[in-house]
């Protein structure tokens, strides 16, 4: 009896995973360095048929501190690549984040090629190098 149970726990287990559809999403790293209206080189595959990404700002870059703050602050717009360059309304960050979800304007397909903008605002009193770095999911 107990070896039966086991059995059936196990498959339905094995169903679960089969058809539960994939939760993990791919996330990229990016790193900016003394933003003047820069989009980043690198772009990315959307792997997800969400209508939002995630954006995650780290406090570390490498070894060094990321220096993002209430007077250096940092501004940011996904771009798609693929169909219409402006899926997205810019937004400001001065707070670091982690998995902050942005809607998009527009929804990217999967597959599209996106980008991410960025550039130190203009609303920064600081004269300080901008530099910060993360993980985006398209």
């Amino acid at each position: 009896m107990k070896k039966s149970i086991q059995l059936v726990a196990a498959a339905l287990f094995v169903c679960m995973l089969l058809t539960t559809p994939a939760m993990a999403a791919n996330h990229f790293s990016f790193k900016f360095n003394d933003l003047y209206n820069y989009t980043y080189n690198e772009s990315w595959t959307k792997a997800n048929g969400s209508n939002a990404y995630t954006i995650t700002l780290s406090r570390m870059n490498g070894l060094s501190m990321n220096t993002m703050s209430s007077t250096n602050i940092f501004g940011c717009r996904m771009k798609d690549m693929s169909i219409v360059p402006v899926v997205d309304d810019y937004h400001t960050f001065s707070n670091y984040v982690s998995n902050y979800a942005i809607g998009y304007r527009v929804k990217p397909n999967t597959g599209d090629t996106m980008k991410l903008g960025g550039k130190k605002d203009s609303a920064s009193t600081s004269t300080a190098q901008l530099r910060i770095s993360g993980y985006v999911t398209p």
